[in-house]
This record gives C-alpha cells, sequence and structure tokens, in this order.
C-alpha cells in the first residue's frame, strides 16, 4: 500500500508540473496576439490643405499710402477630401517678406490682423523699404504677393554746381542723377522750353558751337504726380565776336548818332572805342547779359534837327572819321567799326557805312573794305 501511495504521489505531481507549464505558455502567447492587434489596428491623424479665396497680385502705391495685403480662407480640405468651411479661427497663419517673418511693429506702421477666414497685413505711410514680395503661408499653401512702392522722384545735376564749361570745339558732356524714384524713373531733356530727343541720363556734345550753350533741364519722372527738374547751364568759351551798327536820333534842332557795339563773348570781353586808331576816353553806355553784351557812344551835333533850317551850318570835321569797337578776352580779340563820312541831318540818305576794321599795329593802315548800310 506504501508503495501504491508513493507512485500515485509522484504521477500526481508530474501532472500538476505539466499543466502549470502549458498555462504560463497561454499566458504569454495571449499577450502577444493582443498587442499585435492594437498595432493593426493605428492610423496617422488626418491632414489639412487650405482652399484660398484669392490669386497673387500686384500692390502699386505711392510712397506715404497705406497697403493692405489679404490671405483668405474659404475652407479647408482633409487627404479624405472632407471639406470644412471657414470660418477658420485655429489656421496656422505666417506672414513672410523675403525671409523674415513679418511681426507688428513697436510705433504700429505694420499691423497684421487675423480674421475669421484668414489674415490681413496693414503697412500704414508705405516707404520705399516697404517694396518686395509678401508671402502668406495657410498650413503648406502659400499665396504670394508684390508691392510696389511709387517714389517722389529727386534729381540733380553733374557736377552738382549746375555748371559745365568748355572751350568752343571741345565735347562738353551734360548729365543728371536719379537720386529717389526707383527703377521705373526716367529723364527727359530740354533746353529754352525746346524737348530734346536725350534717352539718357547723360548726353555728350562731341564739338561745341558758341550756339551750343544754354541752359538745359533735365526732368525725373514716374507715377508720381509731380516730377522733378534741375538745371545745367552749358558755357562754352570762345573769342569775341562783334558786330556795330548805328542810330540816328532828331531833335528839333539837332541830330545825334549812336554807333551800338554788340559782342558775344565768353568769358566776357573788355570793350573800349577809338576814333580813327585813338582810343577814346569814353568808355561808353554797356548793356550786359549772358554771354552778350552791347557798348554804345553817343555823338551829338552830327546833323541839323526837323526844325533847324541853318543853311549856314556845316559838321565839325573832326566828328568825322572811323568808329571802331574792340573786344578782347583771354581766348581772343575782335574789332567792328563805322566810317561817319559825312553829316547826318534829315535831308540825308546815309551818313555813314560799316567797314571791316582790323586793331592796327605800327606802321598799319585801316582796311575800310565796305559793307552796305541800308
Amino acid at each position: 500500500k506504501l508503495s501504491s501511495l508513493v507512485l500515485a504521489f509522484l504521477l500526481c505531481s508530474c501532472s500538476v508540473k505539466k499543466l502549470e507549464g502549458c498555462k504560463k505558455k497561454s499566458i504569454t502567447t495571449t499577450t502577444v496576439s493582443t498587442k499585435a492587434t492594437t498595432t493593426t489596428t493605428s492610423s496617422p491623424p488626418p491632414s489639412y490643405s487650405p482652399i484660398l479665396l484669392i490669386e497673387p497680385e500686384t500692390f502699386v502705391v505711392r510712397e506715404g499710402d497705406n497697403i493692405t495685403l489679404p490671405c483668405h480662407v474659404d475652407a479647408i480640405v482633409s487627404d479624405k477630401h472632407e471639406v470644412s468651411p471657414c470660418p477658420c479661427t485655429d489656421l496656422q497663419i505666417v506672414w513672410k517678406k523675403g525671409n523674415k517673418a513679418i511681426e507688428e511693429d513697436d510705433a504700429t506702421r505694420v499691423e497684421v490682423e487675423i480674421t475669421e477666414n484668414g489674415s490681413t497685413v496693414t503697412i500704414k505711410e508705405a516707404q520705399e523699404r516697404d517694396a518686395g514680395e509678401y508671402v502668406c503661408k495657410v498650413l503648406d499653401v502659400e499665396i504670394r504677393h508684390t508691392v510696389e512702392i511709387i517714389v517722389r522722384p529727386e534729381v540733380v545735376p553733374v557736377p552738382e554746381s549746375g555748371l559745365v564749361t568748355v572751350k568752343e570745339g571741345e565735347p562738353a558732356t551734360l548729365a543728371c542723377k536719379i537720386t529717389r524714384g526707383g527703377p521705373k524713373t526716367y529723364i527727359t531733356w530740354k533746353i529754352s522750353g525746346y524737348p530734346l530727343f536725350w534717352l539718357n541720363d547723360a548726353h555728350t556734345i562731341p564739338k561745341a558751337e558758341k550756339w551750343s550753350a544754354g541752359v538745359f533741364v533735365c526732368t525725373a519722372q514716374n507715377d508720381w504726380p509731380e516730377p522733378a527738374s534741375a538745371e545745367i547751364r552749358l558755357d562754352v568759351q570762345h573769342a569775341p565776336d562783334i558786330s556795330i551798327t548805328a542810330n540816328k536820333d532828331f531833335t528839333y534842332d539837332w541830330t545825334r548818332l549812336t554807333p551800338i557795339c554788340n559782342i558775344e563773348a565768353s568769358p566776357e570781353a573788355t570793350v573800349e572805342w577809338y576814333k580813327d586808331g585813338q582810343k577814346l576816353d569814353e568808355e561808353g553806355i554797356v548793356v550786359k547779359g549772358n554771354n552778350y553784351m552791347s557798348s554804345r557812344i553817343l555823338l551829338e551835333d552830327m546833323g541839323l534837327g526837323h526844325e533847324n533850317y541853318n543853311d549856314t551850318w556845316v559838321i565839325n570835321q573832326d566828328k568825322l572819321g572811323v568808329y571802331e569797337c574792340r573786344g578782347q578776352n583771354y581766348l581772343g580779340e575782335a574789332s567792328a567799326a563805322i566810317d561817319v563820312y559825312r553829316s547826318c541831318d534829315r535831308l540825308s540818305v546815309d551818313c555813314f557805312k560799316r567797314v571791316k576794321q582790323f586793331i592796327p599795329t605800327m606802321g598799319t593802315q585801316n582796311n575800310t573794305d565796305e559793307l552796305n548800310e541800308r
């Protein structure tokens, strides 16, 4: 009996161990199966894309005006094509200019406003530096606006003095420089109110003549209402150029004769009067203009007046002769003359004639080639 009990005990113990081992394996298998099921049934969150209401635009504004850039969202669409209409106040919207995010500045010149269906950026009192590309990014979608600023133009002459001086026959370059206005600003040219077909901000006259001198105006223009202008005065320096004439002035008793000498010169010429090669003491009456001057002398008692019927009067022979004016500057000299050969009373047709007068040297006589005076 004892042997039978021992055998039975041993058999039972073995059976219990086998059962515990199976149970343990079964628990392990169930745990793995549960984890696998959890992994298989999980899925990523849905992604969304916005539908934007607006297209990229170019905004052109004047300096000092306000700029408002819109970025409106109509709805968002999931990757399963599910449409959720706005308002979308929880959307993440970022504005950038270049690589820099746009934020409200301390001076409140820039304002970023979130609206029910997007965002707007307002820039107050636009400046030239506000021009460029602005990007509104909503989730993974971007819209790009371009801003152009119309800037008030400014222009200065080159050189800044506004004076260009050359000698006759030399090249002359006239130029202006645009200092403000932006890339769309262009220059036009005028002289004495007449347009010149110069297309650039600089122009060279290959061979300046004395008639090339004058005041040139360059005008900078863009879409700003008022253009800007600068003046350049071209001074073409040359030797004097002289012409001469004379006026008769009748009074009741006598006739006066006024020789008038017109001189063009740059720089200004000095003018002297001569009679028969001898310098006169009087300097004459001088009237000056731009690169121009006139000088005149007054000759009294050169003839009878309207109501002088003195049949015995004759002109003083000392008043007859060649009256000459001479002009000189550092570039040269010139002269012009008239020959007063008779009295200039009311009945005479002519009393003087123009002659070509050379400045005499010692032992040289005056050349009196006549030019008709009519």
